[in-house]
């Protein structure tokens, strides 16, 4: 028998490997078991400057009188008194909270004056003022107008000091200016502190 030249050998080594790709081929493509693409998730959010997740309508207030640090406190707006005074870093042991209502809610641009024991507890001042004679003006009331009795819902004024205060403005003429109360007797700069925020003398002016 002839043998077979290099020629014809070569042609069936192709021959062979070729039929081994198509193969490999085939099976590669009848598989079902491919895995599930790759899931890519956002990365997770982060607040911003210009994030709307913050609390909307905050209530600024000043926390002043006998607590840890008075000051003008940032809170939410559906706050109570408590909240206000727990921000402020609690009442001290000079306060007296008998006399305060301490549900109530707080309202922007307020000042609330936790008096210490001896005080008389000062109103919780609302917004707005009356007609005609006034006697609160924009939450203030007004030294010149005042009556005895409202006067003493101010820090440290009682019944002594209210009197004295409406006998000098009686005898000397209207308060041109709060500073003006250091003027009635027995009244100093510890008094006109603590009620500076309170008071106005603008009504009858």
């Amino acid at each position: 028998m002839p043998e077979p030249n290099a020629r014809n050998i070569a042609v069936a080594v192709l021959g062979v490997l070729t039929l081994a790709l198509v193969l490999a081929a085939a099976a590669l493509l009848a598989r079902n078991d491919d895995p599930a693409p790759i899931q890519v998730l956002p990365p997770p959010a982060t607040g911003t400057a210009d994030d709307a997740s913050g609390p909307s309508g905050e209530a600024r207030v000043h926390v002043a009188g006998a607590v840890a640090s008075p000051g003008v406190y940032t809170i939410n707006p559906d706050s109570r008194i408590i909240d206000a005074i727990a921000a402020a870093g609690g009442a001290t042991d000079e306060a007296d909270l008998a006399g305060i209502n301490l549900a109530r809610r707080v309202r922007d641009e307020e000042q609330y004056y936790i008096p210490a024991h001896g005080e008389t507890p000062p109103l919780t001042l609302e917004s707005g003022g009356s007609s005609g004679n006034q006697t609160n003006v924009d939450g203030l009331i007004d030294l010149n107008t005042a009556s005895i009795d409202q006067l003493q819902t101010l820090p440290g004024i009682g019944p002594v000091l209210a009197g004295a205060i409406v006998e000098y403005r009686q005898g000397s003429g209207p308060f041109q200016t709060v500073d003006d109360i250091v003027n009635v007797p027995r009244i100093g700069p510890a008094t006109l502190e603590r009620i500076r925020g309170l008071v106005t003398t603008l009504a009858s002016r």
